[in-house]
């Protein structure tokens, strides 16, 4: 077919056009007769017969109760409570129940070896961590300061792997309207977020955390007044400027703060 083409570009080689239209023509032509015939078995089924499928069926069943057996075994209740290693071992225990559900050559006994390995040298993690308190802190991490005294502390504002849009959504949901309501926050190792509140007498100007408020957020400064930090937090007093930088992080970017008390 496509040998046809050329010999009728070679007929028409002094009309542009027409060469075009032959070769569109020709290659919507090729496209269509392969998709009408093309090897509909081995689009859906691949190598293998029908049959498989319920072979496929039995080993899905399995590896799936294998997978909840052993994950029963290592005492975690929630994703939330995983910390980085634990996070490994589900990747690996999930590697290993994929291939045996649809691969005829991978047999279901080598990945229940897997298993037991991953479940062993969890268990044997464990029981050095309970020894070792270096080793804990090495693979659970510690407890971050996120929040001080209503502001965030330096090491959060320098650390680039922590988002200040996913934390405040993380602070909406407690229903916090500025980092005035908060005497200090904590991530604690397994990603939930601990927090100290200020009483309502002692809550002071603070960042607000919801975006109609926080967008408001200007490099120029109008008129005198209280600021917060857009970055940091900061809370200054700061006389009208075309920019000004925080005595902090040195961040450019204002916004006015927010007193009000947390409403439970």
């Amino acid at each position: 077919m496509i040998e046809n083409a050329f010999l009728l570009i070679s007929v028409f080689k002094n009309h542009a056009i027409l060469n075009k239209l032959v070769l569109i023509l020709y290659f919507q032509s090729f496209l269509i007769f392969q998709y009408f015939f093309m090897d509909w078995q081995q689009v859906f089924f691949g190598e293998e017969d029908k049959a498989f499928f319920l072979e496929i069926f039995f080993r899905t069943f399995v590896m799936f109760i294998l997978v909840v057996a052993t994950l029963h075994f290592t005492g975690k209740r929630g994703v939330r409570q995983l910390s980085v290693f634990e996070m490994v071992m589900i990747i690996a225990l999930g590697s290993a129940a994929g291939d045996p559900m649809f691969y005829k050559e991978v047999g279901i006994l080598h990945a229940l070896a897997v298993f037991i390995i991953v479940l062993l040298t969890y268990r044997l993690l464990i029981w050095l961590i309970t020894k070792f308190d270096k080793l804990e802190t090495i693979l659970e991490g510690e407890p971050i300061y996120v929040i001080k005294n209503g502001k965030f502390t330096v090491k959060s504002t320098k650390n680039n792997d922590f988002g200040s849009d996913e934390f405040f959504a993380e602070l909406r949901v407690k229903n916090i309207d500025h980092l005035g309501q908060v005497r200090c926050a904590v991530l604690e190792t397994n990603g939930e977020i601990s927090i100290s509140y200020y009483a309502d007498e002692e809550v002071k100007p603070g960042l607000p955390v919801w975006p109609e408020e926080y967008n408001k957020r200007s490099m120029t400064i109008s008129e005198k007044g209280l600021y917060a930090c857009s970055h940091c937090g900061q809370i200054e007093i700061i006389e009208p400027a075309a920019e000004y930088a925080c005595e902090q992080c040195k961040n450019k970017f204002w916004v006015k703060p927010l007193e009000c008390i947390r409403i439970c």
